[in-house]
């Protein structure tokens, strides 16, 4: 089980009910572990190395992967993200001794199970020195590989913090502010728009330097690749070892310029990209096409989403997935899941109870000089507890979670902390959480207004303790609309 409190967290009225969304919520975790789904697709049988056998994950669409070990000289493992080392803790398990050497970076607090790979602990959401060290380390050893050599790249969600090294003529304090910015506006896309520029493994460059050795990307990302049957996809990505996509960097800039931000970036940076300074500009896409690559997606949302509605209809409720929403605003997407509630039990539509609603994705949240602790899916969990307070909702649970474990940025962006505080998953709420609250003299919408749910669902017994998980699927939020009719038994 992941979550770490759950006693804690269903010793309620409605245990049952929470009870319910927890299970609901380890069903999915479970569906996008990364080290079970890479073993799936990476094996050795009679000297071969095989990477295949799971169509639904070959994304370059060159099909199964048959490697004669005797004929590989050496084998390298590198990757930065929150998901890793449960990835490269796979790959070391299935190569063994054949392993060469290998460097991953990790986002701090997360406990090292590797042996023969070295872990570099770096921060996020904003990067650190040890980013940068582990960057070097990644970089040192895929200077290595050559001709015969075969490099597993492993990279996912957290790799724009977890893999920072800035181009000669930055520093890392420029890169610093860029993440900032993007924690301040509420906009993540801010960081793979100007990083990209900015970055000297971003972009596909990482895989240009493991050239002209072979590289078996294997991606843990919240998005769901098309495939690309066999061509180059021209649309770039935030994942470092991705295609760079075309070079368009007098666009890219005269689009940057109409953003609120534009003026507040280092201004090293925007004196190059107002000059368009072709150092800053993607690899070709040409030059690109001459690495040995094939790329791989172990995991994806839409695993965790199928799994937390198998589980919804283990219980006897409609499974029924939304969808995905990215860069929605937590508080938007409580108004949105919340209203559909109140249709589902006044009018039966669009599903008529019982049913348990379902989306993923990866929702923002805008703190502005806020300064309280907190994340976006313990601030969803806390903006649907205002809104489920009345009669008409109060038999519905609510529960939302950063599937890493580690939601929001805990205490790196805040100057001075509780030494016991832990940093949430997410949390989960019912119909009496606003009433409890007021009853604990705790003013939620004042402490929404202040970013700082944290605080808050510590105090409630309502907020989901996991630990860094090492898996990395978006945010998965749960709305449980029980029969209005029917009693739900607390029996455990």
């Amino acid at each position: 089980m992941h979550v770490k409190n759950r006693d804690e967290m269903i010793a309620h009225e409605n245990s049952r009910g929470r009870a319910m969304v927890l299970d609901i919520i380890e069903a999915g975790l479970a569906a996008v572990d990364p080290y079970g789904n890479t073993r799936k697709l990476v094996r050795v049988e009679n000297e071969r190395l095989i990477i295949g056998g799971c169509r639904e994950m070959d994304l370059s669409g060159f099909g199964d992967e048959m490697i004669d070990l005797a004929r590989v000289k050496d084998i390298y493992v590198v990757g930065a993200g929150k998901t890793v080392q449960r990835q490269a803790k796979a790959i070391e398990d299935v190569l063994g001794s054949r392993l060469t050497a290998g460097a991953i970076t990790i986002k701090k607090g997360e406990e090292i199970i590797l042996g023969k790979i070295e872990v570099i602990e770096g921060a996020h959401p904003v990067p650190d020195e040890k980013s940068v060290e582990g960057t070097c380390k990644i970089v040192e050893i895929v200077r290595k590989a050559g001709e015969g050599d075969l490099v597993f790249a492993l990279f996912s969600s957290g790799s724009s913090s977890l893999l920072a090294l800035p181009p000669d003529g930055y520093s890392l304090e420029d890169m610093r502010a860029v993440y900032k910015l993007a924690i301040q506006y509420g906009d993540q896309s801010l960081i793979w728009r100007v990083m990209k520029y900015f970055s000297a493994v971003n972009s596909g460059r990482i895989v240009m330097m493991i050239h002209p050795a072979r590289t078996i990307n294997l991606l843990m990302s919240i998005k769901g690749y098309e495939p690309w049957r066999g061509k180059i996809p021209l649309g770039g990505d935030w994942i470092p070892s991705w295609p760079p996509g075309p070079q368009r960097l007098a666009e890219a800039v005269r689009e940057m310029k109409t953003e609120p931000w534009w003026e507040e970036l280092p201004g090293s940076m925007r004196e190059a990209l107002e000059r368009r300074d072709p150092k800053c500009e993607v690899p070709s896409i040409e030059d690109f096409r001459q690495v040995k690559a094939s790329y791989w997606q172990p995991v994806n949302y839409r695993r965790m989403l199928e799994a937390a509605r198998a589980k919804a209809e283990e219980f006897g409720f409609r499974g029924a997935i939304l969808g995905t929403w990215m860069m929605v605003q937590s508080t938007d997407a409580a108004e949105i899941m919340t209203g559909m509630a109140r249709d589902c039990l006044r009018y039966g539509t669009p599903f008529q109870p019982p049913v348990v609603l379902l989306s993923a994705g990866e929702m923002t949240v805008p703190v502005g000089s806020a300064t309280g602790i907190g994340g976006r899916n313990q601030e969803f969990a806390l903006a649907a507890a205002v809104r489920i307070s009345d009669a008409m909702l109060s038999g519905i649970t609510v529960g939302s979670v950063d599937t890493d474990g580690t939601d929001g940025p805990g205490t790196q962006m805040v100057s001075a902390g509780d030494p016991d505080f832990r940093t949430l998953a997410g949390g989960v709420v019912d119909g009496k959480t606003l009433a409890d609250a007021r009853a604990m003299g705790i003013d939620l919408p004042a402490e929404l207004k202040k970013h700082n749910s944290t605080p808050v669902l510590m105090k409630l017994k309502s907020g989901i303790y996991t630990g860094n998980t090492g898996i990395v699927g978006g945010d998965l939020r749960v709305i449980l609309i029980p029969n209005p009719n029917i009693q739900i038994s607390n029996s455990k």
